[in-house]
């Protein structure tokens, strides 16, 4: 497990932008992490710089999944936080995105089972600092 601390925003999106460049179809990609601790965030600044033009990237909570063509593809952004059974993944296409696109996933612990082995995990934590933007990132 790899641990970095990040004093920013910038940095935030700076480390999204590096992880997509490296990002191949087939890739799964879990966001963990508290409510507000920047999920969200990274899932944007990881789409939009695989994008041609800056696209507005909406948090997927109500409609659980969006994708986005992108320079590498079809990205599906996941938001499992309001599933309440593994049965659901079917619905909303949750297994041909494994097959077909690069997945980010937020809240995916309802759907561990299917995740393939070889998933890269980040875990988002939000340090006890006086730096509001500060973040603990870990990486498995």
């Amino acid at each position: 497990m790899k641990k970095i601390l990040l004093n920013s925003k910038i940095e935030m999106a700076n480390l999204a932008r590096e992880i997509a460049a490296l990002a191949q179809v087939g890739e799964v990609i879990c966001l963990q992490g508290t409510l507000g601790a920047g999920k969200s965030f990274f899932a944007k600044n990881f789409i939009n710089s695989l994008q041609e033009e800056e696209t507005e990237v909406l948090s997927p909570t109500f409609n659980l999944v969006y994708s986005y063509n992108t320079k590498k593809g079809e990205i599906f952004h996941f938001d499992l936080y309001r599933i309440k059974s593994a049965l659901e993944l079917e619905n909303i296409g949750f297994f041909e995105a494994l097959k077909n696109g690069i997945c980010l996933i937020e809240w995916p612990e309802i759907a561990a089972d299917f995740l393939p082995k070889n998933r890269q995990e980040i875990e988002i934590k939000i340090p006890t600092s006086e730096n509001e933007e500060a973040r603990e990132v870990l990486f498995s």
